[in-house]
C-alpha cells in the first residue's frame, strides 16, 4: 500500500467519526458553469441550477445554493446524497477501495477545514477553497464524448444535424433546453458571471486552488482577466490552474505565457499548473478529439514548457472505449516529455461514465488484458509518479465493473449507432482509425442488428 492509499484511508477514518457520508468537498469545492448558471459540488455530482434570485445581494449563492444547502444537512445527518454516487460505488467495492470522498477531503485545501466543517451546524455561506470555473462555451474541439452545452462547436453541429440517433438521443437540444442548460449567447449579458467578479475580492480572500475550464479558456478574456487581477492584486496562497486544449493559433498561447511570466510564483500566485487534454495519441487521439492537430498541440506544448522553465502540464486523459488501444503508446509518450523536462509532465487518468455508450466498461475482457499490460508497463517505469499509477489501477478495478447482459448489449448497440453516425457526420473513419477494434466493432454491429428496441426519441 502506498503512502497516499494510507492517508486516504485515514481521512476515511476522520470522516466516518463525523459520519459515515460526510466529505468535505460539499463545503470546500465547487465547480461553477457560469457560461448557464450551474453548480456543483465537487465535480462529480449532476450540476444545477443557480437561482437567480438567490444571488441578489449574496453572489456566494454560486457556491451556496439551497439545494447544496440540503445536501450538506443529509451528509451530517449520515445519510448518502444520491447526486455523489460516483464515490458510493467505488467505495461499495470494497472495504478498502479509496474514493474522490476521501481524496477530495485530504488535499491540502480542503483537509485544514475538518473541524470547521464537521461540527453538526451548517456555516453560513462558506466561501469555498477550490473552485473551478468556466466563464464561456466558447470552443474550437467538439470531442466525441462532449456536449454542445460545454462546446460552441457541438452546439453549431447539432443545430446543423440533430440529436445523434441513439437510445436515448445523443446531445438532443430538447433536453438541454427542458434541463435549463442551455449557455447564455455570448453577445448577451452574463449575470453568473456579473455576479462572479462580485464575489471575487471576497472569495479570493481564502481561495486556495483556482482552476478556469471551458469551452477553452483561451478563447475567454475573463481568463486574461483573471491572470491581469493577480498582477494587481497578489494572492500569495493561491494555486492557479488553467485547462487548455492547447489548440488555439499560437498568437493566443503566446500572449498567455506572456502574462504567466509576469506572475511570480509565491508573490502573485503560490503556483500555477496548466492542465491539458488527450485521450489517446496521434491520429486515433485526433478521431476522439475533433479539432485537435497533434503537430500544433505538441508545438504548442513545448512553447509552454520551455518559456516556463518551472511550470507543470498536465495531461488529461478521460479514459473511454477508444483510449485503450493507443494507451501504451500515450505512456511511452510521456515518458519522453517528463524525461525531457524534468519531471513537468505529469498524466492524469480519470474514466469516462458518460456517454454510457462510450465507457470503456463495454469493452470485452481482452481490452481488460490490455490495460493490465499497459498499467504494468506504467509501473516498470520509475518516472511516473505513485499516483498517476493508482489512478490507472482505480480506472482498470472500474472497467472491469461488470454490466447486466442486457444493458451491455443496448450499450454496445449505442456505440455503433453513434460512431455510425459520427464517421458520416464528420468525414472519418473509425475502423481505419481503430483497426485493433475490428473484432469489437463487429460484436457492436451484431448487437444493433440483433436488437430489437423502440425508435430513439
Amino acid at each position: 500500500m502506498t503512502e497516499l492509499e494510507k492517508q486516504a484511508l485515514e481521512m476515511r477514518d476522520q470522516l466516518h467519526r463525523v459520519s459515515p457520508s460526510f466529505c468535505l468537498a460539499k463545503w470546500t469545492q465547487v465547480t461553477l458553469h457560469l457560461h448557464s448558471g450551474l453548480t456543483h459540488s465537487c465535480h462529480h455530482p449532476v450540476p444545477h441550477k443557480i437561482p437567480l434570485e438567490e444571488l441578489k445581494g449574496n453572489p456566494s449563492a454560486l457556491h451556496n445554493t439551497k439545494h447544496k444547502i440540503e445536501r450538506r444537512k443529509q451528509m451530517l445527518a449520515g445519510e448518502r446524497p444520491s447526486e455523489c454516487d460516483f464515490c458510493w460505488k467505488i467505495e461499495d467495492t470494497g472495504p478498502n477501495q479509496i474514493s474522490d470522498r476521501y481524496l477530495k477531503s485530504l488535499d491540502s485545501w480542503s483537509k485544514p477545514h475538518l473541524d470547521r466543517y464537521s461540527q453538526k451546524h451548517l456555516a453560513d455561506n462558506p466561501n469555498p477553497s477550490s473552485v473551478e470555473v468556466s466563464f464561456s462555451s466558447k470552443c474550437n474541439f467538439k470531442c466525441a464524448y462532449c456536449a454542445p452545452d460545454i462546446s460552441s462547436k457541438w452546439m453549431e453541429e447539432t443545430l446543423e444535424f440533430g440529436a445523434y440517433p441513439t437510445h436515448p438521443s445523443f446531445n438532443n437540444l430538447h433536453y438541454f433546453q427542458v434541463t435549463d442548460r442551455l449557455p447564455i449567447p455570448e453577445n448577451q449579458a452574463n449575470p453568473y458571471v456579473e455576479a462572479f467578479w462580485q464575489w471575487w475580492p471576497e472569495l479570493a480572500k481564502e481561495l486556495k486552488v483556482f482552476r478556469i475550464t471551458g469551452g477553452e479558456p483561451l478563447l475567454s478574456p475573463n481568463t486574461f482577466r483573471v491572470l491581469e487581477e493577480l498582477l494587481k492584486t497578489p494572492r500569495p496562497e493561491l494555486s492557479l490552474a488553467v485547462n487548455s486544449n492547447l489548440g488555439v493559433p499560437k498568437v493566443l498561447v503566446q500572449k498567455f505565457s506572456t502574462l504567466l511570466q509576469k506572475l511570480e510564483p509565491g508573490i502573485n500566485t503560490k503556483d500555477f499548473t496548466l492542465f491539458t487534454s488527450l485521450d489517446s495519441w496521434g491520429k486515433q487521439a485526433e478521431y476522439i478529439r475533433t479539432g485537435l492537430k497533434m503537430d500544433l498541440f505538441l508545438e504548442n506544448l513545448h512553447h509552454l514548457l520551455e518559456t516556463l522553465p518551472e511550470l507543470p502540464i498536465v495531461i488529461m486523459c478521460t479514459f473511454n472505449a477508444l483510449s485503450v488501444v493507443g494507451l501504451d503508446r500515450m505512456i511511452d509518450e510521456v515518458a519522453e516529455l517528463k524525461a525531457r523536462f524534468n519531471n513537468r509532465v505529469s498524466l492524469d487518468i480519470p474514466f469516462l461514465r458518460y456517454p454510457t455508450f462510450f465507457s470503456a466498461n463495454i469493452l470485452p475482457p481482452e481490452f481488460h488484458s490490455m490495460l493490465e499490460n499497459s498499467l504494468r508497463r506504467m509501473r516498470s517505469m520509475p518516472i511516473f509518479w505513485d499516483h498517476e499509477k493508482l489512478k490507472m489501477q482505480r480506472t482498470l478495478e472500474w472497467m472491469k465493473t461488470p454490466l447486466d447482459p442486457q444493458t451491455l448489449t443496448n450499450e454496445r448497440e449505442d456505440f455503433y449507432i453513434y460512431f455510425s453516425e459520427f464517421d458520416r457526420r464528420r468525414g472519418t473513419s473509425f475502423l481505419n482509425t481503430f483497426p485493433e477494434m475490428e473484432s469489437f466493432w463487429k460484436l457492436c454491429e451484431s448487437a444493433h442488428q440483433n436488437t430489437e428496441r423502440p425508435p430513439w426519441t
